[in-house]
């Protein structure tokens, strides 16, 4: 058996929900005398309330500037102090909060993860702080087309879903998020019931456990026991349209091409990051051959599944010069309808199935990305096997498998289109492939 085909073993885990229920996965990884912990929450972007896009995330990074016990400076010192780095922040489906430290370190570090998860104060000047930086940090990212395009899109592909803003939220949003809110936010989703906590490295279970039985094991939902809340219902396809962001001082336009995805548990899943791969995952993928190599319509361009609980999308990724933005569109709608049409060859797939299978265990190598990838099979309920059986699932895919999860999901038929650059120059050219809307950048923010 080669080893690009062998299963992908996991550390030894082990699991213990505690009486609060917090769930909890420690993975015994043998290596480096480091530990990687990672706090998950299913309290994501998606549960942001109306008119506050970004309230999750402004909660996960306030959260360690203080609390009942420490200042912000005080958990900063303590920190550095462990020789660790402790960070937070928010996706779609989950709030996080990352530790990475000496072994050795690894009691007084759940101190901190427990005061900065559990007893956060709020401090409102560090609310307000962070909020004015955070309104900032879009603005000026606002100036990057690529951000642009990737707003437009998500807004456009998800109308009207809770997935349909960025998770660092919007500029007219934040601005009116207070610290009532933020506190508001923490006590209703911040709970035991919606967390996982993971701890690899080099580390006994149970010594661990024990550890996190005396830090985390008092730890309630507010008010009592409630209903751990489920994902959004799931977003309907996208209606097909353009989108055209009008920037006249650009020479070149990002493009963005969307349409209906599926979960991340979705049986599709396999056969349809195979079927993306193919078509725009790798240098020998048939988009970066047509657009790329044949034609030189662009550097780059990639096509991958979003995946989210609720559902995702499939996206298209890449740029040209403004005046080759229809023909570039023009050439990969046609490259994906021919793919739905013909299926792949045998030669592409197990050339891609190879590329998919010797890449995946590159994002296992450290404590770290083991942590990460355990939290991330938590929040979206998903067994090991998920990793452990990787190679197997991707291997057993078969032509006609991707075939069909190509025609189910590529942009075939209902899809968005969006390009950033001069509304005069690529609006006109790219009114046949749906009704354009035209929009300002300061929309976006």
């Amino acid at each position: 058996m080669s080893e690009a085909s062998r299963p992908i073993p996991l550390p030894p885990i082990r699991r213990e929900t505690l009486a609060g229920g917090l769930r909890v996965v420690v993975a015994e990884r043998p290596g480096v005398p480091l530990v990687a912990v990672r706090l998950a929450l299913r309290a994501g972007s998606a549960l942001d309330p109306a008119g506050r896009a970004g309230l999750a995330h402004l909660t996960a990074i306030t959260a360690r500037r203080g609390t009942r016990r420490w200042t912000g400076p005080e958990i900063d010192l303590a920190v550095e102090s462990l020789g660790a780095d402790l960070g937070s922040g928010v996706d779609e489906d989950s709030a996080h909060f990352g530790l990475s430290a000496p072994v050795e370190a690894l009691p007084r570090c759940l101190d901190v993860l427990a005061e900065v998860a559990t007893r956060p104060a709020f401090p409102a000047k560090e609310v307000d702080r962070l909020r004015r930086k955070e309104v900032a940090s879009i603005a000026h990212d606002l100036d990057e087309p690529s951000v642009l395009a990737d707003r437009a899109v998500l807004r456009a592909a998800f109308a009207g879903h809770p997935y349909g803003h960025p998770p660092e939220g919007r500029v007219r949003d934040l601005g009116g998020a207070r610290r009532a809110d933020v506190r508001a936010f923490h006590e209703r989703h911040f709970s035991p019931g919606a967390a996982t906590l993971v701890v690899v490295g080099k580390v006994e279970a149970e010594s661990v456990l024990a550890l996190v039985r005396r830090r985390f094991g008092g730890w309630r939902a507010a008010g009592g026991e409630r209903e751990e809340l489920g994902p959004p219902a799931p977003p309907a396809p996208p209606a097909t349209q353009v989108v055209v962001v009008d920037r006249p001082d650009l020479t070149q336009s990002q493009i963005r091409i969307a349409s209906g995805g599926f979960p991340r548990a979705s049986p599709d899943y396999h056969p349809g990051m195979l079927a993306s791969a193919l078509l725009g995952g790798g240098f020998t993928s048939r988009l970066v051959q047509s657009l790329r190599v044949e034609r030189g319509l662009t550097y780059g361009v990639r096509s991958r599944f979003v995946t989210a609980r609720a559902g995702g999308i499939f996206l298209v990724s890449t740029f040209t010069k403004v005046e080759s933005a229809a023909e570039l569109v023009r050439v990969a709608l046609g490259e994906a309808e021919r793919f739905c049409g013909e299926g792949p060859g045998e030669e592409e797939m197990e050339r891609t199935k190879s590329w998919l299978c010797g890449l995946f265990p590159l994002g296992l190598e450290t404590h770290d990305q083991v942590a990460e990838k355990l939290a991330d099979l938590a929040v979206h309920g998903l067994p090991d096997e998920e990793v452990t059986l990787f190679r197997d699932r991707v291997r057993a895919v078969t032509p006609e498998q991707a075939r069909d999860a190509a025609r189910r999901h590529f942009p075939v038929r209902e899809r968005v289109v969006v390009a950033v650059g001069p509304a005069k120059e690529i609006a006109g050219p790219l009114a046949a492939l749906g009704p354009v809307t035209v929009v300002k950048p300061r929309s976006l923010a």
